[in-house]
Order: C-alpha cells, then sequence, then structure tokens
C-alpha cells in the first residue's frame, strides 16, 4: 500500500478513460434497488459509482456483485450515521474498507476509495472522537488492503466556531489528514452552506504534481441552508470550482450528489438529467463550464448549515 495515500497526485483508473472521472453518488437515488442505479448510471454515461453505504445490507453480495458489473464501483462512502447497525462505528468503518477490498479488481482499475465522516466532536460521539484523537495510520487500523486507500470528508461547518479540527477547520482537517495517513474528501456543498468560499477554499488545499492531498471531491450545489441541490441550482460557482481543480493536474475522482427530490422519478427522465449534469462536469473539467453553473452572490441573512446529510 502507499504509505502515504494524502500526498500522491491522483490518477484515473486504467480504463482507458480520460481523467478526472466523474461518477454518480449512489445517494443520489438511495430509494431504487442498487442495480438499478447502476443501470441508469450507466447509462447516463458516468465512469462508476461512489457506494454510500447507508445500510448493512450493502454489503458483499449479489446485489452489490450486479451493480458492480454494471457500473464499477470505485468509491465506497462509509457509514456515517447508525453506527450501532454495523456493531459500533469502528466496525461500521472496518465493514466499508472490507467491502472496498472485495471490490478491487479489473473493473475498478485495481482501486477502490473509502471516504470516512470524521466524529463530530459532541458528547455523544464522545468515544468515537477519543478514539479518532489518539489513531494513527488509520488504513493500517481498519485493514485495507493494498488499493484501497482512505480519505477523511469536510463536514459542513459553523462560521467561526471551535470543533474538533479548531478555529481554522480546513487547516485542522488537513492536519489530521496527514498525521493519520488520509486523504482528503472536498464536499463543495458543504464548504457552501458552511459560508467558505469554494474557491479560496481549493486554493488552500495542496493538490499539484508532488503533493496532492485530494483524493475525491463530492459535487452539488447549495444555497442557505439547503444541500445537494444540482449545479445551477444554487449559489456556489460549480463550474469555475470545476475548471480550478482540473486545472490543478488532478486526476481523482469527482462523484455528482443529489438529494433524489430533485431528479425525475421515470428512469427515462433521470437518464435525461443526470447525463446532461454529467456532461455539464466533463465540460467544467475541460474548461468550458456551462454558463449557469458560475454561481450567485449568496442570499442574505441565512446562516450556514451545522449538520451534515452525507
Amino acid at each position: 500500500m502507499d504509505s502515504k495515500p494524502g500526498h500522491a497526485t491522483p490518477r484515473a483508473a486504467a480504463t482507458g478513460l480520460e481523467g478526472p472521472l466523474v461518477l454518480l453518488s449512489t445517494g443520489s437515488l438511495f430509494h431504487l434497488p442498487l442495480p438499478a442505479i447502476a443501470a441508469v448510471a450507466a447509462q447516463a454515461g458516468f465512469a462508476g459509482l461512489d457506494l454510500v453505504m447507508g445500510s448493512p445490507k450493502i454489503a458483499p453480495g449479489a446485489a452489490v456483485e450486479a451493480a458492480h458489473a454494471l457500473c464499477p464501483v470505485r468509491v465506497v462512502h462509509a457509514p456515517f450515521r447508525n453506527w450501532s447497525a454495523w456493531g459500533g462505528h469502528l466496525d461500521a468503518w472496518r465493514a466499508a474498507v472490507a467491502l472496498a477490498g472485495v471490490l478491487l479488481g479489473e473493473a475498478s482499475g485495481n482501486a477502490v476509495h473509502v471516504t470516512l465522516h470524521p466524529p463530530a466532536g459532541t458528547l455523544r460521539d464522545a468515544i468515537q472522537t477519543r478514539w479518532f484523537a489518539r489513531a494513527v495510520d488509520l488504513p493500517r487500523l481498519l485493514g485495507a488492503l493494498p488499493g484501497v486507500s482512505l480519505s477523511l470528508e469536510n463536514l459542513p461547518w459553523a462560521a467561526g466556531a471551535g470543533g474538533l479540527f479548531g478555529r481554522d477547520a480546513l487547516s485542522g482537517l488537513m492536519d489530521e489528514c496527514r498525521a493519520k495517513d488520509l486523504g482528503l474528501t472536498l464536499d463543495v456543498c458543504h464548504l457552501g452552506v458552511s459560508g467558505r468560499d469554494v474557491l479560496e477554499s481549493l486554493a488552500r488545499i495542496p493538490c499539484n504534481a508532488s503533493d496532492c492531498l485530494i483524493r475525491h471531491v463530492h459535487f452539488s450545489d447549495a444555497a442557505g441552508f439547503t444541500e445537494h441541490l444540482p449545479p445551477g441550482a444554487g449559489t456556489l460557482p460549480l463550474g469555475p470550482f470545476l475548471s480550478a481543480l482540473a486545472a490543478t493536474g488532478y486526476r481523482g475522482t469527482v462523484s455528482l450528489e443529489l438529494d433524489p427530490a430533485h431528479l425525475p422519478e421515470d428512469e427515462a427522465g433521470q437518464v435525461r438529467a443526470l447525463r446532461a449534469m454529467r456532461e455539464g462536469m466533463r465540460a467544467a473539467l475541460g474548461g468550458d463550464p456551462p454558463p449557469d453553473w458560475a454561481g450567485r452572490a449568496q442570499e442574505r441573512g441565512l446562516a450556514p448549515a451545522v449538520a451534515a446529510l452525507g
């Protein structure tokens, strides 16, 4: 295993596709069976899936195998609530890492990434927070196989508030990623609902040929408290963000992560809508973002959200 996964420039898996690879988060259609989600993603042209483990039923077995055969799973999003269903938060994280190991192979380019939510730092999460604070070398502690890499995701932060990562939450999170041998999953809409400038935040994160902390990106729009909007439906400069990300040389994965309420109910409509968004993402990554993805000024009088949705 690469002993410093957060410090190597991500490369697109050996699939014949040019990176960055555009994925669909299964959370975007979580109400459907997993193979049905994979079929829609494949028809819409996505390069793979970001598999959200919202239930212990999402485990090695027929449904995951069928979905993986239709549209390869390249990222596993570890459980981020109801950890007791897996036997505790540590067992939930281990289950995600183990599932990623099962999915390694030619279809995934022999590389599967795992996104972890850091603990919230509240009294309710005291045991997890204490373990997390002391843990080092998380890939080894969680039993990651060669080819399985891990990262921490930025969650919504209250502006100016303290917390697990200190008053400068982004710098604190980056320090934890390096200390624990992890990369960073950068969630754009979480930055937005936290009142952060997404372009300024991206510029602060090391991402070049010799040092790239970003391993995966969650992509959606936001406005006020509302997260996981289709690009162009919120206020964030998502087109310039993707163009700036690609300009760094980033060749990792970017997953479209929507609330299902913003997609049509019929399969044909879902495919059309998702294909259009995927094409917009590819255009933006190529330096030609859709004009209506330029972003708008944040609405006045709306406080940033403080709870993570995914």
